[in-house]
């Protein structure tokens, strides 16, 4: 059989997903199953993306059989049936993930795929018109799916076929004209009398086997031949089938569809993922490392949540006021967009309270300081105001008189003023709940740097457009990169933000990942690639009541440094803090890593890895400037500090830190480690084994396990129990009273490695 290749995501199940970067070479059963475990596709396209007009190459073309032409079991098709009407062609066939499921209002049946290996075809209209020719010979085929770019998903534990053959269907294609098989009514004209009984020989053996059964239906079916055929013609027409059929049954993995019951178990799938790997907590100066583990001890969480909450803290804290310098050309602010995912009650709002505890105790200090400060500046600028509208009122009576060029001088003055006049208001680090509206308000009114800290995932919300279909993301956008935002509006003041900074840290679940991820929007215009995510693994059901407290000592000197930054004034220029010589040459090193990894195996994440440098350079800023208390700040009049410079350690330490993010970006990206609807999944698998059974029906899940509320939620998890390989199809009476398409009560087996686990 010749060897084809197919194109695979790194995903299940996922329809919104358009890439495909994963090549894999099929030249036997194990390969084949490996491909056809994820979703795919047979053909090659541009940048890995698949539509018709990135169509490249295809070397292989499948085919979809759902059986849907009719509801009656004797008319259902398999692959056998595939193998007999292209005789001589080989093709791989796999059972999709509905095979014997009901599926869009149909009962359960055969559903299953077919590829057809061939000869590499280069243009898509080709390539489809391929599938239009097959699926004229076999028209149980679906003719929904005859376009160059379909996409198939993937199936857990896959269960194959290979059919040898010395064709390729174009080959078969090429040689003969296909011709519609024949219906089977009271007579077979001449004509179609030797593929006619060819056709139903193959059917009769595949239902009773080689039998006396199934010989005895073969020739009372010849005796519809009009006119008859000799004895010897059907016999050497029987004899044919025995002998395709006896070669196809004795293939290697072959299994007759009526004996799928019997096929021995394979091992499930995990629903969970694999470990994420923890937070390098040494990677970080000494101030935040103990912080970081202190709040981890204190709110008996993954020190994740901490580290990557001191780390967003700090950047929050140097808002504008630092650029980090890659090279003469390229300057990266040091705001970051970081996302702790976790579920509810794991604690995420303790943590972010006590991440930004310094930041609430400083602002709150130095507002009260500065109150009469704010409230004189106020006075003032009304001043100023009134003055304005005073002299404006008197405009038409001095507008002609001889003392017209003092009042002008006199309101240009006032004028002057006012637009040179900066009011003192308090002082805002972050916001929490916010629009973008305000938010671009906000910038521009906090020396155009401001950050969203919250522990909860609204902004999302508002950003989706959940609450104003008027949305705009380019704050998000802009603001991250340090652009500027001019924004017009009607009836008010225009805003205008030069060089705008946010940060943002937020602590959400992962259903709101999920959302943000499927949404093309945000995707496509790049915003989900700006964050840094990170998937803490849970110490739920682990933790006690007592815990080890914060000391004064740690959080001193996680204060001291939060205060020193804070105290930093933006007096002119942006101060640009460089690599050591040793830096530049890691920095290298690693941009060329990333670089492979944009072409490798992570293609599908390349707007997330194409900012991976640029999010390391920031996180490299935040760690070096997080490694001094600076002596010229605040109303100190000491000797100026040397400039702030990443040597090779911190350089080092903070592509630990990126690589860190790369993973849990990935798991970002997919289906968040453990989706919710698994761990129901996971609990009744639980019952299973505390039960010990060997069967169970979806009256039984809703009897054992109180908490599912409904048939609907029941079937949903066997149908992921089902897919994942926990239990299977066993048995269907079919007297029992259909509804809606499914038996009441299915019974499944169960895994018998589920009970020795």
């Amino acid at each position: 059989m010749l060897n084809f290749k197919i194109h695979t995501a790194t995903c299940i199940g996922n329809s919104s997903n358009c890439i495909y970067p994963n090549e894999v070479l099929v030249s036997d059963r194990d390969s084949f199953i490996k491909a056809i475990s994820f979703d795919h596709v047979c053909g090659s396209f541009n940048g890995s993306y698949r539509s018709k007009d990135n169509f490249i190459k295809s070397d292989c073309i499948p085919m979809d059989c759902d059986n849907d032409h009719s509801d009656d079991p004797d008319d259902w098709v398999t692959p056998f049936d595939v193998a007999l009407a292209f005789p001589g062609v080989c093709f791989f066939a796999s059972y999709s993930r509905n095979h014997m499921k009901d599926k869009a209002g149909k009962s359960a049946r055969p559903r299953f795929h077919v590829y057809f290996p061939i000869e590499e075809i280069k243009d898509a209209d080709e390539y489809a018109d391929y599938k239009v020719q097959i699926q004229a010979k076999f028209p149980y085929f679906d003719d929904n799916a005859l376009d160059a770019a379909r996409f198939i998903y993937g199936t857990s534990n896959p269960e194959v076929e290979l059919y040898e053959g010395d064709l390729t269907v174009t080959d078969y294609l090429g040689r003969r004209k296909f011709e519609d098989l024949p219906i089977l009514g009271s007579q077979i004209q001449e004509g179609s009398r030797n593929s006619t009984l060819s056709h139903f020989a193959g059917i009769i053996l595949k239902r009773y086997g080689k039998s006396e059964k199934a010989k005895k239906a073969f020739l009372e079916e010849s005796e519809k031949c009009n006119p008859p055929l000799d004895r010897e013609e059907l016999s050497l027409i029987w004899k044919s089938a025995i002998s395709f059929y006896e070669n196809i049954s004795k293939q290697k993995g072959y299994i007759p569809p009526d004996e799928y019951k019997k096929v021995s178990w394979e091992k499930p799938l995990p629903f969970t993922g694999e470990k994420m790997p923890d937070f390098p907590i040494e990677a970080l100066p000494k101030a935040l490392r103990n912080y970081a583990i202190a709040v981890g001890k204190s709110t008996q969480t993954p020190v994740d949540m901490a580290a990557v909450g001191v780390l967003a803290t700090v950047s929050a804290c140097m808002k504008n006021l630092y650029k980090v310098e890659g090279k003469a050309d390229w300057h990266e602010p040091t705001n970051i967009y970081s996302v702790i995912i976790a579920e509810p009650s794991e604690r995420k709002s303790a943590v972010i309270s006590l991440v930004i505890k310094p930041v609430d105790e400083y602002i709150k200090k130095y507002n009260q300081i500065h109150k009469v400060e704010f409230e004189m500046s106020k006075v003032i600028k009304q001043r100023l105001e009134n003055k304005k509208n005073s002299l404006l009122s008197q405009s038409k009576k001095k507008g002609e008189d001889k003392t017209a060029s003092e009042f002008n001088d006199e309101i240009r003055s006032v004028v002057e003023e006012l637009v040179n006049f900066t009011e003192s208001k308090p002082l805002k680090v972050y916001v929490d709940d916010t629009t973008t509206e305000k938010l671009t308000e906000s910038l521009a009114e906090n020396n155009n740097a401001i950050s969203i800290i919250s522990s909860e995932g609204g902004i999302f919300d508002v950003i989706s457009g959940t609450y104003s279909s008027k949305v705009n993301i380019d704050v998000f956008l802009k603001a991250y990169s340090g652009e500027n935002i001019s924004v017009d509006r009607i009836m008010r003041n225009s805003i205008y933000v030069e060089n705008a900074c946010l940060s943002i840290l937020l602590s959400v679940q992962p259903v709101v990942i999920g959302e943000l991820m499927r949404n093309k929007k945000f995707r496509h215009r790049g915003l989900t690639a700006r964050f840094l995510y990170t998937t803490p693994q849970s110490f739920v059901g682990k933790r006690t009541l007592e815990s080890e407290c914060i000391s004064k000592d740690v959080y001193r000197e996680y204060k001291e440094l939060i205060d020193n930054i804070l105290m930093e004034e933006k007096t002119g220029n942006t101060q640009i803090i460089k690599l050591s010589e040793k830096a530049k040459e890691l920095l290298k090193e690693y941009f060329d890593w990333v670089e492979q990894k944009l072409v490798g195996e992570f293609t599908m994440y390349s707007d997330w890895l194409g900012k991976l440098v640029g999010n390391t350079l920031r996180i490299a800023g935040i760690l070096a400037r997080s490694s001094v208390i600076k002596k010229d700040v605040g109303d100190a009049l000491l000797e100026e500090d040397s400039p702030i410079v990443i040597d090779e350690e911190v350089f080092s330490n903070a592509c630990k830190i990126g690589k860190y993010f790369l993973v849990h970006a990935v798991n970002a990206y997919g289906d968040m480690g453990v989706r919710s609807d698994f761990k129901a999944a996971l609990m009744v698998l639980e019952k299973l084994k505390e039960k010990e059974l060997v069967n169970i029906t979806r009256r039984e899940v809703m009897r054992l396990c109180r908490w599912v509320g409904s048939a609907e939620e029941a079937q949903s998890i066997l149908d992921n129990l089902e897919d994942y390989g926990y239990i299977r199809l066993s048995e269907i009476d079919p007297a029992e009273k259909m509804r809606n398409g499914r038996p009441k009560n299915v019974v499944y087996s169960i895994n018998p490695s589920v009970l020795s686990e």
